[in-house]
Protein backbone atom coordinates (compact mmCIF):
# COMPACT_ATOMS: atom_id res chain seq x y z
CA UNK A 1 0.00 0.00 0.00
CA UNK A 2 1.39 3.41 -0.99
CA UNK A 3 2.21 5.76 1.85
CA UNK A 4 -0.10 8.80 1.92
CA UNK A 5 1.47 12.09 0.86
CA UNK A 6 1.76 14.37 3.86
CA UNK A 7 3.66 17.38 5.05
CA UNK A 8 6.31 17.27 7.76
CA UNK A 9 7.41 20.12 9.97
CA UNK A 10 10.87 21.28 8.92
CA UNK A 11 13.33 24.13 9.25
CA UNK A 12 14.05 25.24 5.69
CA UNK A 13 16.65 27.56 4.19
CA UNK A 14 16.45 29.01 0.69
CA UNK A 15 19.75 30.52 -0.50
CA UNK A 16 20.54 32.22 -3.79
CA UNK A 17 23.79 33.18 -5.54
CA UNK A 18 23.73 36.93 -6.21
CA UNK A 19 24.87 38.07 -9.65
CA UNK A 20 24.59 34.55 -11.07
CA UNK A 21 23.32 35.74 -14.45
CA UNK A 22 26.23 38.15 -14.84
CA UNK A 23 28.81 35.48 -13.92
CA UNK A 24 27.30 33.05 -16.42
CA UNK A 25 27.31 35.68 -19.18
CA UNK A 26 30.95 36.49 -18.44
CA UNK A 27 31.86 32.78 -18.40
CA UNK A 28 31.43 32.51 -22.17
CA UNK A 29 34.47 34.71 -22.78
CA UNK A 30 36.27 34.42 -19.45
CA UNK A 31 37.45 30.93 -18.52
CA UNK A 32 38.20 31.98 -14.94
CA UNK A 33 34.52 32.88 -14.47
CA UNK A 34 33.48 29.52 -15.92
CA UNK A 35 35.77 27.69 -13.51
CA UNK A 36 34.57 29.87 -10.63
CA UNK A 37 30.88 29.16 -11.08
CA UNK A 38 31.39 25.51 -12.07
CA UNK A 39 33.45 24.82 -8.94
CA UNK A 40 30.95 26.69 -6.77
CA UNK A 41 28.02 24.66 -8.08
CA UNK A 42 30.01 21.44 -7.82
CA UNK A 43 30.73 22.26 -4.17
CA UNK A 44 27.04 22.89 -3.51
CA UNK A 45 26.09 19.60 -5.20
CA UNK A 46 28.46 17.87 -2.80
CA UNK A 47 26.41 19.25 0.07
CA UNK A 48 23.49 17.14 -1.12
CA UNK A 49 25.15 14.28 0.77
CA UNK A 50 23.50 14.65 4.16
CA UNK A 51 26.67 13.42 5.89
CA UNK A 52 28.15 16.82 5.01
CA UNK A 53 25.79 18.46 7.52
CA UNK A 54 27.82 17.48 10.57
CA UNK A 55 28.36 19.11 13.95
CA UNK A 56 32.10 19.73 13.59
CA UNK A 57 31.85 23.43 14.39
CA UNK A 58 29.31 22.82 17.15
CA UNK A 59 31.05 20.28 19.40
CA UNK A 60 33.88 22.78 20.00
CA UNK A 61 31.42 25.28 21.49
CA UNK A 62 31.25 25.53 25.28
CA UNK A 63 27.53 26.24 25.01
CA UNK A 64 27.02 22.91 23.24
CA UNK A 65 29.35 20.93 25.50
CA UNK A 66 27.18 21.82 28.49
CA UNK A 67 24.23 20.20 26.74
CA UNK A 68 23.55 16.85 25.05
CA UNK A 69 25.89 16.87 22.05
CA UNK A 70 23.88 14.17 20.27
CA UNK A 71 20.95 16.61 20.08
CA UNK A 72 23.04 18.76 17.70
CA UNK A 73 23.43 15.96 15.14
CA UNK A 74 21.32 16.70 12.04
CA UNK A 75 22.98 14.64 9.29
CA UNK A 76 20.33 11.91 9.30
CA UNK A 77 17.43 14.37 9.21
CA UNK A 78 18.76 16.84 6.63
CA UNK A 79 17.91 17.10 2.94
CA UNK A 80 19.73 19.41 0.54
CA UNK A 81 18.85 20.14 -3.09
CA UNK A 82 20.77 22.37 -5.50
CA UNK A 83 19.31 23.69 -8.73
CA UNK A 84 20.64 26.44 -10.99
CA UNK A 85 21.80 29.24 -8.66
CA UNK A 86 19.82 28.14 -5.60
CA UNK A 87 20.16 25.73 -2.70
CA UNK A 88 17.41 24.47 -0.40
CA UNK A 89 18.27 22.84 2.92
CA UNK A 90 15.69 21.35 5.24
CA UNK A 91 15.97 19.70 8.65
CA UNK A 92 13.24 17.55 10.19
CA UNK A 93 11.70 19.24 13.23
CA UNK A 94 8.44 17.54 14.16
CA UNK A 95 8.40 19.32 17.50
CA UNK A 96 10.30 22.24 19.00
CA UNK A 97 12.13 20.32 21.73
CA UNK A 98 15.41 20.22 19.75
CA UNK A 99 14.82 23.29 17.58
CA UNK A 100 17.62 25.37 19.12
CA UNK A 101 20.11 22.53 18.71
CA UNK A 102 19.14 21.68 15.12
CA UNK A 103 19.20 25.30 14.04
CA UNK A 104 22.63 25.80 15.63
CA UNK A 105 24.17 23.06 13.49
CA UNK A 106 22.33 24.18 10.36
CA UNK A 107 23.49 27.79 10.79
CA UNK A 108 27.12 26.80 11.44
CA UNK A 109 27.15 24.73 8.24
CA UNK A 110 25.55 27.50 6.17
CA UNK A 111 28.13 29.91 7.59
CA UNK A 112 30.95 27.69 6.29
CA UNK A 113 29.43 27.77 2.79
CA UNK A 114 29.08 31.54 2.97
CA UNK A 115 32.66 32.02 4.15
CA UNK A 116 34.08 29.85 1.38
CA UNK A 117 32.07 31.65 -1.29
CA UNK A 118 32.84 35.22 -0.25
CA UNK A 119 36.60 34.51 -0.35
CA UNK A 120 36.00 33.55 -3.99
CA UNK A 121 34.02 36.70 -4.71
CA UNK A 122 30.58 35.03 -4.66
CA UNK A 123 27.80 36.65 -2.65
CA UNK A 124 24.83 34.82 -1.16
CA UNK A 125 21.42 35.90 0.02
CA UNK A 126 18.80 33.80 1.73
CA UNK A 127 16.24 33.18 4.42
CA UNK A 128 15.42 30.47 6.96
CA UNK A 129 11.87 29.61 7.96
CA UNK A 130 9.96 26.78 9.62
CA UNK A 131 6.72 25.01 8.77
CA UNK A 132 5.13 22.34 6.61
CA UNK A 133 7.27 20.95 3.82
CA UNK A 134 7.84 17.92 1.61
CA UNK A 135 11.50 17.54 0.68
CA UNK A 136 12.13 14.19 -0.96
CA UNK A 137 15.48 12.55 -1.60
CA UNK A 138 14.78 12.90 -5.36
CA UNK A 139 14.77 16.68 -4.98
CA UNK A 140 11.00 17.25 -5.01
CA UNK A 141 10.23 20.20 -2.72
CA UNK A 142 6.83 21.69 -1.95
CA UNK A 143 5.22 23.46 0.96
CA UNK A 144 4.39 26.78 2.61
CA UNK A 145 7.68 26.82 4.55
CA UNK A 146 9.62 27.01 1.28
CA UNK A 147 7.31 29.73 -0.05
CA UNK A 148 7.89 31.75 3.11
CA UNK A 149 11.68 31.37 2.91
CA UNK A 150 11.71 32.25 -0.79
CA UNK A 151 9.57 35.35 -0.30
CA UNK A 152 11.76 36.57 2.56
CA UNK A 153 14.89 36.01 0.47
CA UNK A 154 13.56 37.74 -2.63
CA UNK A 155 11.68 40.67 -1.07
CA UNK A 156 13.17 41.34 2.36
CA UNK A 157 16.80 40.15 2.59
CA UNK A 158 17.95 42.48 -0.24
CA UNK A 159 21.58 42.67 0.95
CA UNK A 160 24.04 39.72 1.00
CA UNK A 161 22.74 38.16 4.21
CA UNK A 162 20.65 35.22 5.42
CA UNK A 163 17.74 36.23 7.64
CA UNK A 164 15.37 34.29 9.89
CA UNK A 165 11.62 34.49 9.60
CA UNK A 166 10.00 36.36 12.51
CA UNK A 167 7.93 33.25 13.34
CA UNK A 168 11.03 31.03 13.56
CA UNK A 169 12.76 33.63 15.69
CA UNK A 170 9.79 33.69 18.08
CA UNK A 171 10.28 29.97 18.78
CA UNK A 172 13.94 30.34 19.76
CA UNK A 173 15.70 31.39 22.95
CA UNK A 174 16.35 34.72 21.26
CA UNK A 175 17.17 37.33 22.29
CA UNK A 176 19.24 35.69 25.00
CA UNK A 177 17.77 36.08 28.47
CA UNK A 178 20.29 34.10 30.53
CA UNK A 179 23.69 32.51 29.91
CA UNK A 180 22.42 28.99 30.64
CA UNK A 181 20.02 29.28 27.68
CA UNK A 182 22.79 30.20 25.24
CA UNK A 183 23.18 28.09 22.10
CA UNK A 184 25.94 28.18 19.44
CA UNK A 185 23.71 30.08 16.99
CA UNK A 186 23.74 33.08 19.33
CA UNK A 187 27.30 33.81 18.18
CA UNK A 188 26.29 33.85 14.52
CA UNK A 189 23.07 35.86 14.63
CA UNK A 190 22.76 39.62 14.72
CA UNK A 191 19.82 42.02 14.59
CA UNK A 192 20.27 44.26 11.56
CA UNK A 193 19.24 47.89 11.19
CA UNK A 194 15.86 46.98 9.65
CA UNK A 195 14.90 44.79 12.63
CA UNK A 196 15.48 41.44 10.92
CA UNK A 197 17.84 38.94 12.52
CA UNK A 198 20.33 36.84 10.60
CA UNK A 199 23.98 36.58 9.56
CA UNK A 200 26.35 37.63 6.79
CA UNK A 201 29.00 35.56 5.03
CA UNK A 202 31.95 36.76 7.11
CA UNK A 203 30.62 35.84 10.55
CA UNK A 204 32.33 32.42 10.64
CA UNK A 205 35.72 34.12 11.05
CA UNK A 206 34.55 36.11 14.06
CA UNK A 207 33.15 32.97 15.71
CA UNK A 208 36.09 30.65 15.00
CA UNK A 209 39.09 32.99 15.14
CA UNK A 210 40.19 31.63 18.54
CA UNK A 211 39.61 27.97 17.66
CA UNK A 212 42.80 25.96 18.02
CA UNK A 213 42.35 24.46 14.54
CA UNK A 214 41.90 27.84 12.89
CA UNK A 215 45.17 28.45 11.07
CA UNK A 216 46.03 32.10 11.69
CA UNK A 217 47.75 32.37 8.30
CA UNK A 218 44.59 31.10 6.58
CA UNK A 219 42.48 33.49 8.65
CA UNK A 220 44.59 36.46 7.56
CA UNK A 221 44.64 35.35 3.91
CA UNK A 222 40.87 34.78 3.82
CA UNK A 223 40.16 38.19 5.33
CA UNK A 224 42.47 39.73 2.74
CA UNK A 225 40.49 37.98 -0.02
CA UNK A 226 37.24 39.26 1.47
CA UNK A 227 38.65 42.79 1.57
CA UNK A 228 39.58 42.45 -2.12
CA UNK A 229 36.07 41.19 -2.95
CA UNK A 230 34.48 44.19 -1.25
CA UNK A 231 36.96 46.71 -2.67
CA UNK A 232 36.40 45.42 -6.21
CA UNK A 233 32.64 45.56 -5.71
CA UNK A 234 32.76 49.13 -4.46
CA UNK A 235 34.47 50.15 -7.68
CA UNK A 236 31.54 48.92 -9.78
CA UNK A 237 29.66 51.95 -11.07
CA UNK A 238 27.39 50.29 -13.64
CA UNK A 239 24.69 49.50 -11.09
CA UNK A 240 23.70 51.54 -8.04
CA UNK A 241 21.99 48.51 -6.48
CA UNK A 242 25.19 46.44 -6.75
CA UNK A 243 27.25 49.26 -5.28
CA UNK A 244 24.85 49.54 -2.33
CA UNK A 245 25.21 45.82 -1.60
CA UNK A 246 28.98 46.21 -1.36
CA UNK A 247 28.68 49.33 0.78
CA UNK A 248 26.51 47.29 3.15
CA UNK A 249 29.14 44.53 3.16
CA UNK A 250 31.84 47.09 3.86
CA UNK A 251 30.00 48.15 7.02
CA UNK A 252 29.63 44.53 8.16
CA UNK A 253 33.34 43.97 7.51
CA UNK A 254 34.26 47.02 9.57
CA UNK A 255 32.07 45.76 12.42
CA UNK A 256 33.65 42.29 12.49
CA UNK A 257 35.25 41.73 15.87
CA UNK A 258 38.55 40.29 14.66
CA UNK A 259 42.05 40.57 16.09
CA UNK A 260 43.43 43.77 14.54
CA UNK A 261 46.56 42.02 13.28
CA UNK A 262 44.41 39.96 10.91
CA UNK A 263 41.79 42.36 9.52
CA UNK A 264 43.15 45.04 7.24
CA UNK A 265 41.11 48.27 6.92
CA UNK A 266 39.34 49.00 3.66
CA UNK A 267 40.76 52.17 2.13
CA UNK A 268 39.06 53.30 -1.03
Amino acid sequence: MTEPIRYSRKIVAFIDILGFKQIVEQSESDRSKLELIYNALEFLKGREQNGEWNSRYIVIEEDAQKKDLTAFEIAEKTHCTCFSDSIVISVDCEDDSKLNESLSTMIANIATIGARFITEGILLRGAISIGNLIHSSNGLIIGPALVDAYQLESTVAKTPRIILSPYLLSLLNYPLQSKKDRYPYHQYLHEFEDGYTGMHQMILYQVLQSWIEMDKKVLKEDLKKIKSTITAGLKQTASTSINLKYKWLEEQYKNLIIFTDYKEPINQ
